[in-house]
């Protein structure tokens, strides 16, 4: 039991130290904050990223979910079924919103939004 210990703190511990250096990178957190909109397309801006990010957390969450579901299924052929169909559906979902971003930041470019 120890040594399976110190296996997983050998492998979890670089982790940790990346983590603590993107933590430490953040320079600006509140950069899709509504208090900083000064105009009209900053607030678009601002409101989008935030639909977007939702987006996209929601759909990480739902492949979490499909994988616990795929892995609790105990090899009930229809309980894998749909882990199978919930975390393609969410996979889609993560493209599109990948998708949306980018067509956001091009549109953005091509205003001149600065975005």
């Amino acid at each position: 039991m120890k040594k399976i210990i110190q296996k997983i703190y050998v492998l979890l511990m670089p982790m940790v130290m990346v983590a603590q250096n993107a933590y430490a990178s953040v320079t600006k957190p509140e950069s899709y904050g509504l208090v900083e909109a000064t105009s009209f397309s900053d607030i678009i801006e601002t409101v989008i990223m935030w639909i977007l990010t939702f987006a996209g957390s929601l759909a990480v969450l739902m492949i979490v979910v499909a994988g616990v579901m795929y892995m609790t299924s105990v090899g009930d052929s229809a309980k894998t079924d749909k882990a199978k169909e919930l975390l393609t559906a969410s996979i889609i979902g993560l493209v599109i919103v990948l998708v949306a971003y980018v067509i956001v930041v091009i549109v953005g470019e091509v205003l001149g939004a600065g975005w």
